[in-house]
C-alpha cells in the first residue's frame, strides 16, 4: 500500500493543529477561551482572515508582522505549527513505514486509525504543556486531564476493530481480574480523594504556593523565585491524599480475590483497566519520586503538573514505556541543564530554575518516534 499521501496529509494536519497549539499556549495559562473570540491581533483586536491563519506560511506573507497595524508576529507561531507538522509526520513515518511499531504494521489504518489519532493528541498536548512550562514554569493541569479523558473513552472503544493478535501490542491491557480490579478501586480511590479536597475535608498542599504561581504565570513574570516555609509538611498532606487510592486499590484487589478471578474479562474491559493501571503507575512513580526528593531535600522537587503529564503518557502508552521515559527523561534533564546553564554555573550553584516537563515530553516523543531503536539499545544494554 502507498502510504506516502496519508504520510503528506498528516504533516499538513499537524501544522494545523499546531495553529491552534498557539492558540492554546497564549490562552489556556491566562484562563481565556480557547474558542471565542475567534483568531485576532493580540495588539489590536482585529480579527484574521482565513489565509492570515495558514500555517507557517502566512507568517512569512505577512513578514511578521500584523496586516493592520504592524505589531510584531513572534516567531513561536510558525515554529509551533512547522513543529506539530513535523511531529505528525514523524510519528506516522515511524508507525506505518518504517515499521518501528510493529502493532500498526501488522494492521490496517483502517482498524488502527482512532489510536494513532490519540496517540496524535498525545503528542500535541507534550507539545503545548512543553512550551507553556518552559515560558511560565507551569503546567495548566487541563492538558494531561484531557489526553487522560481520551485514553479512557477511545482506547476501549478502537478494540472492536482491532485484530485480537494486535491488542496488547497497540493499547495498555490488563487481564489479570485481580490487578483489574485493583486499578480500578485506585482510580476510585482518586475520585473520592478529589471530593475530599474540594469539600476541604482533605488540606490542600503549598496552597499559597500554588496561587502564587498562577499569579507569576498570569503576568508571564517569568522564572518562580517562590519558596515555601515547611515543604516536609506540605508533602505529608500529599500523603493522606494518596492514602485514599491505595486503600482503593487494596480492596480491590482483595475483593476480586475473594470473589474469585477465573472468569476471562472482555477485551475491552483488559484495556480500559490497563488504561487506568497506567495512569496509576505512571503518576505513582513521579509523585512518589516528588515526595522522597522533597523530604530529602527541604524543598518542592517537582511541579504536579509533571506528575499528572507522566501519568497521561502511560494512559496512553501503558505502564513500560512510562517507566522508560520515567529513568531517561533524568538524563536528557541533565544535559539540558548543563547546556542551558554551564558547568561552571551548575557547579557554583548559579544556574536558573528548569522546568522538568519539556524533558519529559521530548524523551516521550523521542520513544514514540523511535520506539524500536530505543528499546534495541535497551535491550542490548540489559540482556545482552
Amino acid at each position: 500500500m502507498d502510504y506516502w499521501p496519508f504520510l503528506i496529509f498528516a504533516t499538513i494536519f499537524g501544522a494545523c493543529v499546531g495553529s491552534f497549539l498557539n492558540v492554546v499556549i497564549y490562552r489556556l495559562p491566562a484562563g481565556k477561551s480557547l474558542v471565542l473570540p475567534g483568531s485576532h491581533c493580540p495588539a489590536c483586536g482585529k480579527a484574521l482572515k482565513w489565509w492570515e491563519n495558514v500555517p507557517v506560511f502566512a507568517w512569512f506573507y505577512l513578514r511578521a508582522k500584523c496586516r493592520y497595524c504592524r505589531a510584531k508576529i513572534s516567531v513561536q507561531y510558525p515554529l509551533i505549527e512547522a513543529a506539530t507538522g513535523l511531529l505528525f509526520g514523524g510519528l506516522f513515518w515511524s508507525y506505518y513505514i518504517a515499521g518501528w511499531h510493529p502493532g500498526f504494521t501488522d494492521a490496517s489504518i483502517a482498524q488502527t486509525w482512532p489510536i494513532f489519532a490519540v496517540h496524535l493528541a498525545l503528542l500535541a498536548s507534550l507539545l503545548a504543556a512543553t512550551v507553556i512550562d518552559a515560558k511560565l514554569y507551569i503546567i495548566p493541569l487541563e492538558i494531561p486531564w484531557l489526553i487522560t479523558a481520551v485514553a479512557v473513552v477511545v482506547l476501549p472503544i478502537s478494540t472492536l476493530r482491532l485484530p485480537p493478535s494486535s491488542t496488547s501490542q497497540l493499547v495498555p491491557t490488563l487481564s489479570s481480574g485481580p490487578l483489574a480490579a485493583a486499578a480500578m478501586g485506585g482510580v476510585i480511590g482518586i475520585i473520592i480523594a478529589n471530593l475530599l479536597l474540594h469539600y476541604r475535608w482533605l488540606p490542600r498542599s503549598f496552597e499559597s504556593h500554588e496561587a502564587l504561581r498562577g499569579q507569576a504565570a498570569e503576568a508571564e513574570a517569568g522564572p518562580p523565585t517562590l519558596t515555601y516555609p515547611h515543604p516536609r509538611r506540605e508533602v505529608a498532606k500529599e500523603c493522606l491524599f494518596l492514602f485514599w487510592p491505595v486503600l482503593g486499590a487494596v480492596i480491590g484487589y482483595a475483593a476480586a480475590c475473594g470473589f474469585g478471578h477465573d472468569a476471562q474479562l472482555p477485551v475491552w474491559l483488559t484495556v480500559f483497566a490497563g488504561v487506568m493501571a497506567g495512569y496509576l503507575i505512571g503518576g505513582g512513580l513521579l509523585w512518589i519520586t516528588r515526595i522522597l526528593g522533597t523530604l530529602a531535600f527541604g524543598k518542592e522537587a517537582m511541579g504536579l503538573g509533571d506528575v499528572h503529564l507522566l501519568a497521561a503518557v502511560a494512559a496512553v502508552l501503558g505502564p513500560r514505556d512510562a517507566v522508560v521515559v520515567f529513568f531517561l527523561a533524568p538524563f536528557l534533564a541533565l544535559l539540558g541543564t548543563f547546556a542551558i546553564s554551564g558547568v561552571g554555573r551548575l557547579i557554583r550553584g548559579r544556574g536558573s530554575v528548569i522546568p522538568y516537563g519539556p524533558y519529559l515530553a521530548a524523551m516521550t516523543a523521542a520513544l514514540m518516534i523511535a520506539r524500536q531503536p530505543i528499546w534495541h539499545a535497551i535491550s542490548v544494554i540489559f540482556y545482552r
